[in-house]
């Protein structure tokens, strides 16, 4: 049996400027309650994680990204192929609701 590593590696991340921009402009749109998801569709996974701007203070917005990578780190293995920029517009009232929104990113 392969084993199966779970750390989330550097090449997830999403650094290109231009191509960010692209996404933001050119690409879909899954608006949800606390975040809008900007993708494209790839043949790999990368993510960006942005936040509406003086939304919150720095301890909340590091945890929410905390929150996030653990959620993508998880579930790495059945992700989409996408390219996706996920923006955070408000505070989530719980955990689970961010979850909840981030499943989206599961759905073939």
């Amino acid at each position: 049996m392969p084993k199966i590593n779970f750390k989330l590696n550097e090449f997830f991340k999403l650094k290109d400027k231009e191509f960010i921009n692209y996404i933001f402009k050119q690409g879909n749109k899954k608006p949800q309650k606390v975040s809008v998801i900007f993708y494209v569709e790839s043949p790999r996974f990368k993510f960006l994680i942005t936040f509406k701007r003086k939304l919150l203070n720095s301890v909340r917005r590091n945890k929410l990204k905390r929150q996030i990578k653990e959620f993508i780190r998880l579930n790495q293995y059945n992700l989409k192929k996408i390219d996706c920029a996920i923006l955070i517009v408000k505070f989530p009232a719980s955990k689970i609701q961010l979850l909840r929104e981030l499943e989206f990113l599961l759905t073939i």
